[in-house]
């Protein structure tokens, strides 16, 4: 399983409530219903006040690294990705959630397996 991971940073002179943000969100926000190997989705804009903190973020799970790279071509995505071009600076961040450097603690305990395998509930 891959945990995708992505941190935007909007350009100083943009808000919310500019047109292009408000598109740029929600490209991001319908990707799950037109790009079938996402398997968990969530993307939420930041509440932190720091000057450091990122203002948007993804986080997405991908069964395996075909699926994600299958995701990072495909035209939805890449549609998403001219938007926040436009507005938006990011980081990225990809990580096998079963690998011998990944540690899990307290309530991400419960759900993924020893194995990395999601915990279906």
């Amino acid at each position: 399983m891959i945990f995708h991971l992505v941190a935007f940073k909007l350009n100083s002179s943009l808000q919310w409530c500019d047109k292009e943000v408000i598109e740029a969100e929600a490209a991001t926000r319908e990707h799950p219903k037109h790009i079938s190997e996402i398997r968990g989705w969530l993307c939420a804009r930041n509440i932190s006040p720091r000057e450091q903190a990122m203002d948007f973020v993804v986080m997405g799970l991908f069964e395996n690294q075909e699926d994600l790279s299958a995701y990072l071509i495909h035209p939805n995505h890449q549609q998403g990705v001219q938007k926040w071009k436009k507005i938006a600076n990011w980081k990225v961040v990809d990580i096998e959630l079963g690998s011998d450097t990944t540690r899990f603690f307290g309530l991400l305990n419960a759900l993924v397996g020893v194995s990395g395998k999601l915990v279906q509930s």
